[in-house]
Order: C-alpha cells, then structure tokens, then sequence
C-alpha cells in the first residue's frame, strides 16, 4: 500500500568520499573533532554524579543540541537522503529534491543553530565535567566554522 499518490520509491544517491567533496585537510581535521565531541556527548557514560537529576537533565540539553550535529554530519559522509513530500493529487508534478543542495552547507547551518544553542540554553551549569564538555562542544563547533568559512572563500576564489 502506498502513502501518497504517484509517489516513486526512494533512492540513495551515492555520495563521493569525503576525501574528494572537501579536499582540504583543516575542514577534515574540523569535522573529525566535531564527531568526536558529537560522540562523546551522545554516548556520554557513567559518572560520579550521574544519579543526580540537575545532571541528568543538563545532559538532556546536551543530548538535544549534538543529535541534529550528528544527523548532519551522517548526512555528509553517508548516502545522501531526501526529503520527500506527499503527493495529494496526481495532478501534483513537483520536484523532489533534497532539502539542501550541499551536505556541507547543511552542516554548517545545523553547527550555527547548536552553537546558538550552546551560548543560550547551557547557562548555568555547575558540574566540572559538562562545563568541559560545553567548552569542547563550542570550540569544536567554532573551528569548524571558521574552517568552512576559510573554505567557502578559496573556493569562490
């Protein structure tokens, strides 16, 4: 049973490696820290004050900020997904594209949006280890921005 009308099935693009899309080495650099804050935020294991619920929830708020980093950042290295609409009629001839054109660019609007997030929504926080974690987040996430905007600008070059 289909969900739309004339609705063809979804297809992953094969995408080039990040090697050949990027090629330069302090953007590569840029988002092999990103993963690895992304990583550690979001599998963040036990710890001494892991019981507590303040703890718990500033995690949360961590939690919610790296997940759409990550999803970017699969999205640059991985196949590309679309983003379909349904169809309601089969009069109904748009195109579907995917939401953004250049994955890259995507990462760069998602990094924006959580460093905002980080500056805003992680005020207050008293446990040592989140403190280094929010500091590691907002370095990695403005390293790669400048990276990207240094890149972006030798490429329009």
């Amino acid at each position: 049973m289909t969900t739309s009308v004339g609705m063809k099935d979804r297809k992953k693009q094969s995408s080039l490696s990040l090697q050949q899309a990027i090629g330069d080495p302090a953007v590569e650099r840029a988002l092999i820290a990103l993963e690895g804050v992304c990583m550690r935020i979001l599998e963040d294991g036990a710890s001494a004050s892991r019981g507590d619920p303040d703890v718990l929830s500033w995690q949360h708020r961590f939690k919610n900020i790296a997940t759409p980093v990550s999803l970017a950042l699969a999205e640059l290295k991985g196949p590309r997904h679309f983003h379909y609409h349904y169809r309601h009629s089969e009069k109904d001839d748009s195109v579907l594209k995917p939401v953004m054109e250049n994955p890259l660019e995507t990462l760069a609007v998602t990094c924006e949006s959580a460093l905002g997030c980080c500056q805003t929504k992680l005020v207050g926080i008293r446990d040592r280890e989140l403190i280094d974690s929010q500091r590691q987040m907002e370095s990695a996430l403005r390293t790669f921005l400048m990276r990207y905007q240094d890149y972006t600008e030798k490429k329009s070059n």
